[in-house]
């Protein structure tokens, strides 16, 4: 090999070799900040943040009314369901009968106050809650899933017009 060829190789080896070095680099670095954003955003998470907040100061209003179930009942006339979890359950899904909501709004599910997503009711309606861990549902204890209906939809200045609650119990599972 000539002079100019052995020249070139060696340039392109160079480069070659710097770049996979200059790649790994940045992967760690990556890795790095990866690293840094999901501890944050796993700190983040311990702390339940309402999307909407709870109304503050409300009583049951209006003709519509819940009913929680799982395998061990339901919640009609005021019984309290139980559901059994251990730290392995990430998410648990509870049954849930809405009567009597206005089809034409926005119902709000919350969970101990803490909004978890809007649903349409009617008349009758099965469909089911999350309880989620990482927001608290499924420690030890009795929680309350709340549906609340506001004015024009507006959960931050809408007047409410029908708020309904039922009580589920967590056990630990052993």
């Amino acid at each position: 090999m000539n002079k100019l060829a052995k020249g070139l190789l060696v340039t392109a080896l160079a480069t070659s070799v710097l770049g996979v070095a200059a790649c790994g680099n940045q992967s760690s670095d990556n890795k790095t900040e990866d690293t840094k954003q999901t501890s944050t955003q796993e700190s983040v998470a311990k702390k339940p943040v309402s999307k909407y907040p709870f109304p503050s100061d409300i009583t049951e209003t209006g003709d519509a009314k819940i009913v929680l179930t799982s395998d061990s009942g339901s919640s009609e006339n005021g019984n309290v369901p139980v559901v059994f979890a251990s730290s392995d359950d990430i998410l648990i899904q509870l049954g849930l009968d809405a009567y009597d909501f206005d089809g034409s709004k926005q119902s709000f599910i919350y969970v101990d106050k803490i909004f978890s997503e809007t649903n349409q009711f009617g008349e009758e309606t099965t469909t089911s809650v999350d309880l989620d861990q990482e927001m608290g549902h499924l420690k030890p204890g009795v929680h309350t899933v709340s549906i609340v209906q506001f004015e024009n939809d507006d959960p931050k200045k809408g007047a409410v017009t029908v708020y309904t609650q039922a009580k589920y119990e967590v056990k630990e599972k052993k």
